[in-house]
C-alpha cells in the first residue's frame, strides 16, 4: 500500500514537472548577455529650441536623430522635409501650438525620465540577443507625435510617441472621442510590448503566397509567440492587448471559435473585408461573441503557432520567424482544440 502510494505520488510529480517544463521553455538565462538601452528623447530637444534659432537647432537634431528624424517629418507630423524652404516656419506652428505644449507638459509631468522603460527594454533586448545573436540592437528615441502612430520603425531605430500612453483616463483621449477599447491599450505599460512588437513586425515583415485568414492568424499568431519569448516577464494582457476576462473567455472557447472558422469555411478566405473582421483592433470579435476580444482569431493563431513548436521541439524561434509556407506550419500542428 505504501508502495502504490508513493509510485502515485512519484506518477504526479512527474506530470507536475512535465506541465511545468512545457509552461517555462522561455525561462532562459540571459544574465550574461550585455544590453544598455539609452533613449534619446526627441520631444525634449524639439521645445528646447529657441523660436528664433529654428533652422540653426534643426541642423544639430538631423545630426543626432539622423533618418528617425525624417520618418518623424514626413510620417509622424507630417510637415515635411528639413531641406524644404518652409520647413522652419510648419515646425515652428508644430512647436507654438497650444494643444501640442498643453500635451507636452503633460508628457513631461508624467514622464520626468524614461528610466523604468530603459530598464524594461535592455532586458527584452538581452532576450533578443538570446535567440537572435547576429541581430543588432536598434536605437531608441521618443517622440510627442500630436497623437499619431505609437510607434515608428526603421532599419535601425525604434520610435515611440509617449503622448500615446498617457493612461485610458487622460483628458485629451477623451476630448479626442477614442473608445474605449483603444484608450485602455494607451497606459505606460504597454510601451515595452508595443515596441516589441513593431520591432518584430519591422524585422520579420508578412510574407506569403495568399493573403488569407489562415495566413494572417499565423503570422500575427507568430509574432505573439515571439513576444512570449522576448517578454516573459509580461502578462499575457499585455502583450496581447486583452483583458484577463477575455483571456479567460478565449481559453474556455477556444475550441468553439476554430470550429466557427472551419464550418463556416473562412480560413482559407482572402477577402479584406472578412479577414478585417477577425484580426483587426475592435470592441470585440462580431462573429463570435460579444465577450470576446477583438481580433480574437490572432490568439487562435498563436495556439496554433505554440502546438507547432510544441510538436517540432528541433525548430528554433529564428526558424520560425522566417518561416513563410504557413500550409506546412498548420498541418505539422495537428492542431485540435
Amino acid at each position: 500500500m505504501n508502495m502504490l502510494r508513493i509510485s502515485k505520488f512519484i506518477y504526479l510529480f512527474l506530470i507536475i514537472i512535465a506541465f511545468s517544463c512545457s509552461h517555462n521553455k522561455f525561462d532562459v538565462d540571459v544574465s550574461n548577455i550585455a544590453v544598455d538601452i539609452k533613449i534619446e528623447r526627441l520631444e525634449k530637444d524639439l521645445f528646447a529650441i529657441k523660436l528664433d534659432k529654428i533652422a540653426d537647432n534643426v541642423t544639430e537634431i538631423s545630426k543626432k536623430y539622423g533618418d528617425f528624424f525624417d520618418l518623424y517629418n514626413n510620417k509622424v507630423i507630417t510637415i515635411g522635409s528639413t531641406y524644404n524652404q518652409a520647413y522652419p516656419g510648419y515646425l515652428k506652428a508644430f512647436l507654438t501650438d497650444f494643444t501640442i505644449n498643453e500635451l507636452y507638459k503633460k508628457c513631461i509631468q508624467l514622464y520626468p525620465d524614461l528610466n523604468e522603460e530603459a530598464q524594461r527594454l535592455s532586458k527584452a533586448f538581452k532576450y533578443y540577443k538570446y535567440y537572435f545573436p547576429q541581430k543588432n540592437i536598434p536605437k531608441i528615441y521618443s517622440y510627442i507625435g500630436g497623437f499619431n502612430q505609437s510607434v515608428i520603425t526603421g532599419d535601425k531605430f525604434i520610435g515611440f510617441g509617449i503622448d500615446k500612453y498617457l493612461g485610458a483616463d487622460c483628458e485629451f483621449y477623451k476630448r479626442l472621442a477614442l473608445p474605449n477599447y483603444i484608450r485602455a491599450k494607451m497606459y505606460r505599460g504597454k510601451i515595452t510590448a508595443d515596441c516589441m512588437t513593431g520591432w518584430a513586425a519591422s524585422e520579420f515583415p508578412f510574407e506569403a503566397e495568399s493573403d488569407n485568414l489562415i495566413n494572417q492568424m499565423l503570422y500575427h499568431g507568430k509574432i505573439l509567440y515571439f513576444l512570449d519569448a522576448i517578454l516573459p516577464f509580461e502578462h499575457d494582457s499585455v502583450k496581447t492587448g486583452f483583458t484577463s476576462q477575455q483571456l479567460k473567455w478565449c481559453e474556455a472557447n477556444e475550441d468553439k471559435m476554430w470550429k466557427y472558422l472551419v464550418e463556416k469555411k473562412l480560413l482559407f478566405v482572402s477577402d479584406y473585408i472578412t479577414t478585417k473582421k477577425f484580426i483587426d483592433e475592435a470592441p470585440f470579435t462580431a462573429n463570435f461573441s460579444k465577450n470576446s476580444p477583438g481580433k480574437a482569431a490572432i490568439w487562435v493563431g498563436r495556439q496554433i503557432i505554440r502546438k507547432y513548436m510544441d510538436n517540432n521541439p528541433g525548430i528554433t524561434l529564428s526558424q520560425l520567424m522566417k518561416e513563410k509556407n504557413y500550409q506546412n506550419i498548420l498541418s505539422a500542428a495537428r492542431y485540435k482544440p
